[in-house]
């Protein structure tokens, strides 16, 4: 099969198809940009040390950075930050790229019967998300470009992050519009190949999470060092990001759970819900999954924030932490939402036949979303609260109080989210579930 061939067959059709291609642009295009800026900040010129023969030294910078980026204990802090803001960007576009894997097994299997080959298979499923990867990656160069707007021209001298253009922007300009395609269309094979469905194993994914949230505690609560503060940064970033990847595996595991008590429970809603989770529990698991690494970015931002109100620190001094941290929190919570209109929408399309079976065995309109609305708070509450729990520990474990009040804030408003998340993608998803219920459904011919 010819690679215009393929395209032709993969390129999006329909709006859900447009609707999820400019999904994986846009979080491609988020998060190039971020790595873009993490490039940038390699980039500002350090501080400068002049020792004495006394074994003293003394410090010196241009001062016309911010000290985030310039002191080498604090920049391993702002790339953490850059990177913890690519974690919901990441988890959107992931969350985009399977969406629609029921109908894509579909035309793969119509594309089989008709003759097409494996590899003829797998061109077709990279495509689409490879083109809008590529997309995305040419996207990230005006959002970096915005952000150094924001972050060098806006900015006053003390709280720039980023240096001034050079070739090097386009160089790694280039690097991320490759990386975004080749990840972009690994995403793409890896979910369009079928695989037989086997029992989860909770035991690694366990483990993963407890290794996570053990290092996160050692490295909170370890002692102050200023000497070693670039390695205990380091640290942290590498404790979050196994954290966030343990938090995403186990969001089958997470689904599996309750669908088991919602079946025990004997009430019909409970009952059609936790048969709705078994059925799609890889999507679901997806979600709650990507909800929950929202939930921990949250977590920290919240944290973080509190940390930087207190009365020790300099609040003018802090502007760009406080900006970094309140965005990392804006797209987490945009990310959770997003990730849940998804799953939602792509559960209905799916399940389509079986809801319009329901209703027309007696089922009203109510009973239909107040399933939808169970299915949707498993999915919601537990994970985002979770998660923005574990985030929390940073401010729990510190020694500021206003960090400590800021990680209990944020896990206050997480409940308070995780609701108003499931009232936002229910009213979004009734008139859906209205044509979903509809008899034409019922149709087999």
């Amino acid at each position: 099969m010819k690679t215009s061939t393929a395209w032709l067959i993969a390129r999006p059709r329909t709006s859900a198809g447009r609707t999820r291609a400019l999904l994986v642009a846009g979080g491609a295009a988020t998060g190039g940009g971020l790595l873009m800026t993490a490039a940038g900040v390699l980039r500002v010129p350090g501080q400068t040390f002049e020792y004495a023969a006394d074994g003293s030294y003394t410090s010196f910078s241009t001062g016309e950075y911010s000290a985030l980026a310039v002191q080498a204990g604090l920049r391993p802090g702002l790339l953490t930050g850059i990177l913890l803001l690519v974690l919901p960007s990441l988890a959107l576009t992931w969350q985009a790229v399977t969406t629609g894997s029921a109908r894509r097994a579909a035309v793969h299997e119509g594309l089989r019967l008709s003759g097409a080959g494996p590899a003829d298979l797998r061109r077709v499923a990279v495509l689409e998300p490879a083109v809008a990867g590529v997309a995305g990656g040419l996207l990230a160069g005006p959002v970096y470009l915005l952000l150094w707007l924001l972050l060098h021209v806006a900015a006053p001298p003390s709280a720039r992050l980023l240096p001034g253009l050079s070739p090097w922007d386009a160089a790694s300009w280039l690097v991320v519009v490759v990386l975004t395609a080749l990840v972009a269309g690994a995403a793409g094979a890896y979910a369009a190949t079928p695989r037989a469905r086997r029992p989860v194993r909770a035991w690694p994914r366990l483990l993963t999470v407890a290794a996570g949230v053990a290092a996160f505690i050692a490295v909170v609560t370890s002692p102050r060092d200023l000497d070693q503060r670039a390695l205990e940064t380091t640290l942290n970033c590498v404790a979050l990001t196994v954290l966030a990847l343990g938090l995403l595996s186990t969001g089958a595991l997470w689904v599996n759970s309750r669908a088991t008590r919602l079946a025990r429970s004997g009430t019909a809603v409970d009952v059609l819900a936790a048969g709705g989770l078994r059925t799609l529990a890889g999507p679901a698991g997806r979600t709650a999954g990507t909800t929950c690494v929202a939930g921990l970015t949250l977590g920290v931002a919240g944290s973080l924030t509190g940390a930087l109100l207190g009365p020790d620190l300099s609040l003018a001094e802090n502007v760009p932490a406080l900006v970094l941290t309140c965005t990392a929190a804006l797209l987490a919570v945009l990310a959770a939402m997003t990730a849940m209109a998804l799953a939602a929408t792509d559960d209905l399309v799916t399940t389509s036949r079986a809801v319009a079976s329901t209703a027309a065995l007696g089922a009203e309109p109510a009973v239909l979303e107040q399933v939808q609305r169970r299915r949707l708070a498993v999915v919601t509450t537990g994970p985002l609260v979770a998660g923005t729990a574990l985030g929390g520990l940073y401010g729990l474990l510190d020694q500021s109080l206003t960090a400590v009040a800021g990680a209990l804030l944020t896990i206050g408003l997480s409940v308070l989210l995780a609701r108003a998340i499931t009232a936002a993608v229910l009213r979004v998803l009734r008139p859906r579930i209205a044509r979903a219920a509809a008899p034409s459904w019922l149709r087999v011919a």
